[in-house]
């Protein structure tokens, strides 16, 4: 081989596209779903509204049709997404005992696809409708109930997103700077000042 013949390069090693990972089918009450679990090397951390509105992106190339429930924990760590899930375990997913659950989790996260976000409850002003806020606050009190913090409700197409949460509550979690829990329970990094 001369000097100037070089060898072929090859091309570098791509990390597979989230979306491309395995979920692994479950079944609850006779109803089909699945649960995909991030790899230990791509953590998915959701500290901002715009990081939901990227993932609400990415999970529309998931095996789901309806909707999708991101499981996470104290840092916002994405630990599950139950795809599809049942409504009944949509609902009491802090109660249940089928796979996915299993994984550390106190936050929530309800992803529902649609085909229109902009029509969907809107009330001429942008507002939900009554039943949308209805249904959002109820979610969240079920949740709560369940030693759970529901963040949002988000509604996705495949140009936009809306936050039920934003549009539901003055209060709503995405308005306030992101301070994880510590291990010890404390608000903040739980490093000493």
């Amino acid at each position: 081989m001369s000097a100037h013949h070089r060898a072929p390069r090859q091309a570098p090693h791509r990390a597979r596209r989230r979306s491309h990972r395995r979920a692994i089918p479950c079944s609850f009450a006779g109803e089909a779903f699945a649960v995909w679990f991030p790899g230990p090397d791509d953590p998915i951390a959701l500290e901002s509204f715009g990081d939901v509105a990227t993932l609400a992106f990415e999970v529309q190339e998931m095996p789901a049709t309806r909707e999708v429930l991101v499981l996470l924990d104290e840092l916002r760590r994405v630990t599950a997404i139950v795809l599809d899930p049942p409504p009944p375990l949509g609902v009491f997913i802090g109660w249940s005992t089928v796979p996915g659950a299993e994984v550390p989790f106190s936050q929530t996260i309800s992803i529902v696809f649609t085909d229109d976000v902009g029509h969907i409850g809107d009330i001429g002003d942008g507002s939900p409708s009554a039943q949308d806020r209805d249904g959002y606050f109820a979610l969240r009190r079920l949740h709560m109930l369940q030693g759970l913090q529901l963040l949002d409700v988000v509604l996705v197409d495949t140009e936009r997103v809306r936050s039920l949460a934003i549009a539901c509550d003055p209060d709503a979690v995405w308005f306030e700077p992101f301070a994880p829990l510590s291990p010890s329970g404390d608000i903040g990094s739980g490093e000493a000042a």
